[in-house]
Parts: structure tokens; sequence; C-alpha cells
């Protein structure tokens, strides 16, 4: 009888420990009910900014975001070094291309005029600009996780008005014992994740 209870608290303790490994989402998402985007066929994506210690994250989590959009076949993406010299010719200044770079502000807001400049330059229906808030590993007393928060918008290049928002928070599995085989989830896979389910809201 002892074995048996052992076994059903070892159980138990396991199927509670895999579902810390699995991970959360959490997300909020706003889409204009007056925009049908069956015809936003292209949209340019902003360099993101980076409101993390990690100095590479908004490039690690923007080149993400656009490998999801492309593989998703539902928009195509424009090169960022196309995005950035459009930029440059009306005066926003931006980082070049390359995780050699300096660091610079990626812009926050676009004014209608900047969206109507960057819509007719770039062919696009669509302008995502973005931020990264969180892009480390989280350390408590029961393990450690990945996470990944990011803020996207969509504004319509012909008005400057926002069609799509969403912000959304990715969790990775907490580390469980060598002896599960299990390990943790990295980053980067959290960061496929949050990437995925993001553009999964624009699809419906």
């Amino acid at each position: 009888m002892k074995t048996r209870h052992l076994f059903i608290i070892i159980c138990i303790l396991f199927l509670s420990a895999l579902t810390g490994c699995m991970g959360t989402a959490k997300n909020k998402v706003y889409i204009n009910p007056n925009v049908n985007f069956r015809f936003i066929k292209k949209v340019a994506v902003l360099p993101f900014e980076n409101l993390t210690n990690d100095r590479f994250a908004d490039k690690k989590v923007r080149d993400i975001f656009v490998t999801a959009l492309l593989a998703s076949e539902f928009v195509d993406v424009p090169e960022l070094g196309d995005v950035l010299q459009v930029l440059n010719t009306i005066g926003m200044a931006q980082e070049q291309p390359g995780f050699n770079s300096q660091p610079s502000k990626a812009p926050t807001a676009i004014s209608k005029e900047t969206a109507r400049v960057l819509g007719q330059g770039l062919g696009v229906q669509g302008i995502i600009l973005g931020s990264v808030e969180e892009y480390n590993i989280i350390r408590s007393t029961s393990g450690s996780f990945p996470e990944v928060s990011v803020t996207l918008r969509m504004i319509d290049p012909k008005t400057g008005a926002i069609i799509w928002a969403v912000s959304h928070s990715e969790q990775g599995g907490r580390i469980l014992p060598s002896i599960l085989g299990v390990g943790e989830a990295t980053l980067t896979e959290t960061a496929i994740k949050a990437a995925k389910n993001i553009v999964d809201t624009l699809i419906y």
C-alpha cells in the first residue's frame, strides 16, 4: 500500500512539473473590424525598440517575427535594408543592419505623413512597429524559465490609423530534474513560439 501511495505521489509531481515545463502564453489583441486583411499582401516591419538588458534582443526578435510572417505565406515583407533606406530618406536615422552595429533608438511612433511615404516607397499596405519588453531568463526559488514579451501594432499607411495591435508574453518551461530527460526551453525557442502565436492572430 505504501508503495502504491508513493507511486501516485511521484506521478502527481511529474505531471505538475511537466505542466510547468510546457510554459504559458498571454496576449491581448486588437483588430479593426472594418479592415479586410485579405487585401494586405505586403507589410513593412520597422526596427523594434529594445527595452531589455539584452543588447540585441530587438534584432533577434524582429528577425524571428519576420521569419514567422513569411512562413505563414500570409504577407510578403521587404528587406530591412530597403526599410532603412526609405527611413533615411525622410530623415529618420536608424542603425545599419547587422549585429556589429551600434544600437540606436527605433521609431516608437510615426506620423500620418511618414506612414504615407513609407507605404508608397516600399509598396506596402501595412507598417508594423514594435518593442521588446522582456527577453531574459527569469530565475526564482522554484527554478528558472525563459520569458519573451513583445508589443506590436500595424499602421495603415493611407490613414495612419492603427488597424492591429497585440501585446504578447511567452514563457518557456522550467528546468526539470535531469533524470526525467527534459531540458529548459531556450530564449530562441520561446521567441519562435511567441512569434507564431502573434502571427496567428492575424490569420483568422
